[in-house]
């Protein structure tokens, strides 16, 4: 009886533990930090994968639990990811920066391998319907609290930095908890689909009341984040999920459904319109702004930017093209280019100071990735380790394709195409971004939790908080 209580609280700890993986973490701030986004939700990370690790060990070897392993697709793929992530540590040209991480970044070979293991044991522990459905509607719901602070922050008002001396935003973009507006605009392409794949199949006014509501607050912080690539990306994966449902969700007599997300899209990018900072400008001129940027080829600070990064990058990787420069090391790999970026794209003028030329810069920009998360990775980890690092993504979509189509609940059937939808969303706006510890674990955490939904019982009941039935 003792044995079975222990092995119920354990059971317990590892539930919870996943719940504030998936939901809490990217509400994680400390605004009393130096680092106030990242380094909360990293080190968050790494606690709750040692807890869940220790009680799993514990169960095995002491209340002689047996280890119940379940295959996944993804399994081989991500293990070489793993390798490659081990042996180009070991030849990094900073060992002790791709062990511990850049004092803002912090993708270090630990946080890699973090990753993996939230692929992993969601896809391990998630056992029943009940629970990955308190997953994932905590997560739409911590989104909702994530887009209301990016809004009020749009407006100039700051929840979470009025704890410390805050000077406010630089640029039109919102970060809101997730620290950067290309990050935020990343994470919220991330959770949309989902949003419109609950509300596709929601059984009750109410229920769609709230989905509803939940998806335009999100659009329109992602319409705030003013971030080009995720606005694509959004786009796309919109027009992706309608592909993959249309015919099903006319089949079950929802035909306003479409109408109405649309109509939803279309208040919503009303409202911001409507919606003024407190500084100078607007919206509209905010937009003209970006929209101006993007075709400017020579000095934009939309594709010109990215255009120069992309080059110099390619340049980077044919250097070290096996096993890259090292994990978070990009920085050090890219540094070089810093003065040649800033002459480029920055402020400066040239005066005589004491019979000598001098250069005085405006602003000083440090480039520390190529933004572009596939370039990126190709720098730190080599090609192998973006061979590795594809190769689970493409198992993952070609394996979740082939359970959309063989899937005959209708509920599972629509999350999973708001999940292939999203993860196709995410692979565009990758073009543009780059891996980050705020974004990057709901990423992995929510691969290996749909992983886990494919071979839950429906009829089985459980929840995090409460017994088992």
């Amino acid at each position: 009886m003792k044995k079975r209580s222990y092995s119920f609280v354990i059971k317990r700890i590892i539930d919870i533990s996943l719940f504030f993986l998936f939901v809490c973490i990217p509400l994680m701030v400390n605004p009393f930090a130096f680092d106030v986004w990242y380094k909360p939700k990293i080190n968050s990370v790494y606690l709750l994968i040692v807890i869940i690790t220790l009680s799993v060990s514990f169960r095995h070897l002491f209340l002689k639990y047996p280890l119940r392993f379940k295959s996944i697709p993804v399994l081989i793929p991500i293990i070489s990811y793993a390798g490659v992530t081990i042996i180009s540590t070991v030849f990094s040209i900073s060992p002790r920066l791709s062990l511990f991480g850049d004092i803002i970044r912090k993708e270090s070979m630990f946080t890699l391998l973090a990753y993996v293991m939230l692929t992993f044991l969601f896809s391990q522990y998630v056992e029943t319907e009940r629970q990955y459905r308190s997953l994932l509607q905590g997560l739409l719901f911590s989104s909702i609290l994530i887009s209301i602070n990016g809004i009020l922050n749009y407006l100039g008002y700051y929840p979470i930095q009025q704890l410390v001396p805050f000077a406010g935003r630089e640029g039109p973009g919102v970060g809101s908890l997730i620290g950067n507006p290309n990050f935020l605009g990343k994470y919220l392409v991330i959770i949309l689909p989902l949003f419109i794949a609950y509300y596709c199949s929601a059984r009750n006014v109410t229920l769609n009341i709230f989905y509803s509501a939940g998806f335009m607050l999100c659009l329109c912080a992602l319409i705030l984040t003013f971030t080009r690539a995720s606005w694509l990306g959004f786009l796309i994966e919109f027009v992706i999920f309608g592909l993959l449902t249309g015919k099903e969700i006319l089949r079950e007599g929802k035909k306003k459904i479409i109408a109405s997300l649309l109509l939803i899209c279309i208040i919503a990018s009303i409202s911001m319109c409507a919606l003024l900072p407190k500084e100078e400008g607007n919206f509209f001129n905010d937009v003209k702004d970006k929209t101006h940027s993007t075709f400017d080829f020579k000095k934009g600070t939309g594709v010109a930017t990215r255009l120069f990064l992309w080059e110099k990058a390619i340049e980077i990787i044919k250097k070290r093209p096996l096993v890259g420069y090292g994990p978070d090391t990009n920085g050090l790999a890219m540094q070089s280019y810093n003065l040649e970026y800033c002459m480029k794209f920055n402020d400066w003028k040239k005066h005589m100071e004491g019979g000598k030329e001098i250069i005085k810069f405006y602003n000083w920009t440090v480039i520390d990735r190529a933004h572009n998360n596939y370039l990126d990775i190709a720098i730190a980890l080599g090609l192998i380790g973006l061979a590795a690092y594809m190769s689970i993504i493409i198992t993952f979509l070609i394996w979740l394709w082939r359970t959309v189509k063989s899937e005959e609940d209708f509920f599972k059937r629509i999350i999973f195409c708001g999940i292939f939808a999203s993860f196709c969303g995410c692979l565009v706006n990758d073009l543009f971004v780059f891996s980050i510890v705020s974004v990057s674990p709901t990423f992995w955490s929510l691969m290996g939790l749909t992983l886990a939904m494919k071979n839950i019982d429906k009829k089985t009941n459980y929840n995090v908080f409460t017994n088992s039935s």
